[in-house]
Parts: C-alpha cells; sequence; structure tokens
C-alpha cells in the first residue's frame, strides 16, 4: 500500500481531535498502518486545531509542505490557513461553516473572501469537494462526521467506509454512537450493511 496523507483542520471544539481518533482506530481495524503527527494548536473554543495522519508503509506522522492528499476541514478559513500542505492531485473536503476570529468581530480584519478561494482552489488542486449545507436535523457536535464521511465516500479515501463505521461503533459515547453511524452513513452513501 502507498502512503496517502490527511490533513484535519479546524476550531477548537469542532472535532479534529476525533476525527484523528477514529481514523487511526479504523486504520488498525483495517491493519493499515497508520501514524499520527501532534496535534497542532489547542484543542479549545476559538483556536486553530491541525492533525496530520500518514496511512502506508514506512509511515510517519508528520505531513509535509505540500503533502498532504486529503484535507479534511472543519470551517472556511482554517481550509485557507492549510493551503501550503496542498499538491495538485490533492482532495479537499471543505465545510461551508464559518467561525469568525476575535479580529474579525472586533473590526480590525476581514474575513476572506470564500467564493474566490473555492474558484483558486479548484484550478489548483485535483477536487474540491464542497459541503455547501449541512441539514439543520443534525446535530451541530455530529458536523466533523458529515465531512469524514463525504471524505471516506472518496474512491481514493485510504480507509474503507466499513472500517470506520467499526472505528465509531467502538469509539463513540453510548448516546451517540447510534446518532454517528446514521450520519456517516448518509454522508458516505452507504446502508449499514457494508
Amino acid at each position: 500500500m502507498t502512503q496517502t496523507k490527511i490533513i484535519i483542520a479546524g476550531i477548537g471544539g469542532q472535532g479534529v481531535v476525533y476525527l484523528t481518533q477514529l481514523l487511526c482506530e479504523a486504520a488498525v481495524i483495517a491493519d493499515i498502518p497508520v501514524a499520527t503527527s501532534e496535534i497542532h494548536g489547542l484543542s479549545q473554543r476559538s483556536s486553530s486545531v491541525i492533525a496530520g495522519i500518514t496511512f502506508g508503509e514506512n509511515v510517519f506522522g508528520m505531513v509535509e509542505q505540500g503533502g498532504a492528499d486529503f484535507l479534511l476541514a472543519l470551517e472556511m478559513l482554517e481550509a485557507q490557513r492549510c493551503l501550503n500542505y496542498l499538491h495538485r492531485k490533492s482532495i479537499a473536503v471543505i465545510d461551508h461553516t464559518k467561525i469568525f476570529p476575535h479580529s474579525v468581530n472586533a473590526h480590525k480584519a476581514f474575513y476572506p473572501d470564500t467564493k474566490s478561494f473555492l474558484d483558486f482552489l479548484e484550478q489548483k488542486i485535483g477536487e474540491v469537494i464542497f459541503i455547501k449545507e449541512i441539514p439543520k436535523s443534525i446535530d451541530v457536535i455530529l458536523k466533523n462526521i458529515v465531512v469524514l464521511g463525504r471524505a471516506a465516500a472518496h474512491k481514493n479515501f485510504p480507509v474503507r467506509p466499513a472500517f470506520i463505521e467499526q472505528a465509531i461503533t467502538a469509539l463513540a459515547k453510548d448516546k451517540f454512537a447510534a446518532k454517528t453511524l446514521e450520519v456517516f452513513q448518509d454522508a458516505a452513501g452507504v446502508s449499514g450493511e457494508n
């Protein structure tokens, strides 16, 4: 198996750490070598959080500039912050969520134009999967699972959805396990029978 490198980016409280744990658990279940880097940033609300995961032979967790095959971005500005990790064949799965930093809320800066960013990205990398809307019926705490599901549906994703389902069953808290699984399956376009 060749290496596949993933960057997961978001804001503290969006579940970057949880997605990292899920993917590592799924890789272990699938018997795929996996390594993760330290989580960069503070996993507390309003701070940027970035994690790198490498799957395949001779793995190490660090993802170098221009090295990410997939970007899973839980927030628009965080996707922009990770541009330097992408290469021309990268696949970016980006949620439409915007969380304004303090400087924007204090009227000292502007939130970057997201349409221009998406247009630019579509010209520079292999594929952009932009999640324009997440159904209101989905709990905000599970938006990260929608991003993971959309990524896992891609033919080049390193871990099959069935293994991610097993990881969800193993790691999700009891009261969220069934709902998490349902949200993932809907986003990945799989039935519960894989």
